[in-house]
């Protein structure tokens, strides 16, 4: 049965409309009186019954239109539940639990926060908004997969937008989103910057706002990130003026950190052109002065320390620069002497690049500064991942000349380095193997030293390991230095 419910609005209406079967009664004629009153004055009461009746009539349309209107334009829920307004511990365990450490409990509050948001209680509209709950779900959605972030780039003219407002809280956080959506892909990294984020980041660093900056800095510095950082941009807003700025001004260990990561992007780059630019600004005595400061801070530290080994692993130059600062080669005696395992580790790759430079002027002030005993006993007595990196510093140093290989102290470095041998490590193999091939080479009692602290075992053992190049390393080191005794393993190997 097809029913035609179109242009039936007067049926409707008058569905439940009863006439009687006789004529109506005429109403009487109004008194004189009754007409001349309702010339001026409104009455809100029926003047007869068809008037009555006629106002119940649209009075009635008007609620069916309104309540038509409102099923129409009201928003609609995927997912609707009943859930208590008045159930105030579920609230707080979910605010609790969209700012966890844990993945899970954010992933299962975000879901708890869609479904309470249906039809919220009292203490979630607060939360929504007069509290962060906004602030956490953009930054979230920025920090989370890459689906996620592809799905949040329509924001980033929004988010740039806020970057300008006045409003340090929303800026904070269009801040902290960019910078996680610029840490996922240098695709994403150019998207942000066509769209113009550089100027306002970087005009947020004249803020006096601590955490502001810090944020500010953290977007930078992911926007900085190779390859294609787009540096020339960066310089042309003024971001190295602001930069030192604060490292001339700021105290905050937590500013002075994450301004030296913007630096640690910078002078990444291979192209060393803007780290020499901040060289000649005076950038080098700035990172020498917040060093000691840092020293005991342990995380905070690292990205001056990698800011240093950046500028020492470019031209001789820039390293000159770095040995000129009276502070610089003591404080990193203590930075490689520091009892936190990153931040020694990553000093001593400083000194590695440093040790690299090819001016014999540069190594003679690490000797002379007393580099030399403290290298030798972090590379014989230290875990294989933190002696590795003294022992490049070492070899750098023997690597330059016979003066310099045998200025250093052998007696103690070869158990090392034959420790490195006898090691499953291919690296740290390759590391023993050239030691051994320069004490041979260049110390006149190193053939002594070999035989007396059984380093031919250890050259027999890598020529055992699946590495061909290590293996022929150690059998052409044994052919030219130990031919007696490699006769004798080849006739056993025969016999055998």
């Amino acid at each position: 049965m097809n029913i035609d419910f179109t242009n039936n609005k007067d049926k409707f209406e008058n569905a439940f409309t009863f006439e009687s079967s006789s004529p109506p009664k005429q109403p009487p004629p109004p008194s004189p009186t009754a007409v001349h009153k309702s010339k001026y004055k409104r009455n809100s009461l029926p003047r007869n019954t068809e008037e009555a009746r006629q106002r119940r009539i649209e009075l009635d349309a008007q609620v069916r239109k309104r309540q038509r209107e409102q099923l129409i334009s009201a928003k609609r829920f995927k997912h609707h539940e009943n859930y208590r307004d008045d159930d105030d511990a579920d609230i707080e365990k979910l605010k609790s639990g969209l700012s966890n450490v844990n993945r899970d409990t954010r992933l299962s509050s975000l879901q708890d926060l869609s479904k309470f948001l249906v039809d919220p209680p009292d203490t979630l509209k607060q939360f929504v908004i007069e509290g962060n709950c906004i602030e956490i779900l953009i930054v979230y959605i920025a920090a989370g997969p890459k689906e996620f972030v592809n799905k949040a780039l329509t924001a980033v003219p929004y988010l740039i937008s806020f970057l300008e407002r006045d409003n340090i809280s929303l800026q904070d956080q269009a801040a902290w989103a960019i910078g996680n959506i610029a840490i996922e892909s240098p695709e994403y990294r150019d998207l942000l910057r066509k769209n113009g984020v550089l100027i306002p980041l970087i005009n947020l660093l004249d803020y006096k706002d601590v955490n502001l900056v810090q944020t500010a800095c953290f977007a930078l510095s992911n926007l900085a990130r190779t390859p294609n950082a787009g540096l020339d941009e960066f310089f042309a807003g003024g971001i190295d003026k602001h930069l030192l700025r604060h490292l001339k001004t700021d105290e905050s260990f937590e500013v002075v950190s994450e301004v030296a990561w913007v630096l640690t992007y910078i002078t990444s780059d291979k192209d060393n052109k803007y780290t020499t630019q901040l060289l000649e600004e005076g950038l080098a005595s700035l990172l020498v002065k917040h060093m000691r400061p840092l020293l005991g801070h342990g995380p905070l530290a690292l990205p001056l320390i990698r800011t240093l080994g950046n500028i020492a692993s470019g031209p001789d130059e820039n390293t000159d620069i770095l040995i000129q600062q009276s502070d610089f080669l003591p404080t990193m005696i203590e930075f490689i002497q520091s009892d936190c395992r990153p931040v020694k580790k990553e000093s001593l790759w400083v000194m590695s690049n440093i040790t690299a430079a090819r001016r014999p002027d540069v190594l003679d002030k690490v000797f002379n500064t007393g580099f030399i005993p403290i290298l030798s006993i972090i590379a014989t007595h230290s875990n294989f991942d933190i002696r590795k990196e003294a022992a490049y510093g070492l070899i750098n140093i023997a690597s330059h000349g016979a003066e310099f290989m045998r200025s250093l102290p052998h007696q103690e470095l070869l158990p090392g380095f034959l420790e490195y041998i006898r090691s499953q490590d291919f690296d740290l193999i390759r590391l023993g193997l050239g030691y051994i091939e320069m004490l041979l080479t260049q110390v006149q009692n190193g053939k002594q030293l070999m035989e007396s602290m059984q380093g031919i075992d250890a050259l027999e053992s890598v020529t055992l390991i699946e590495d061909q190049l290590l293996r022929n390393s150690a059998s052409r080191l044994m052919d030219q230095y130990f031919e007696e005794i490699s006769n004798e393993m080849q006739q056993i190997e025969e016999i055998i």
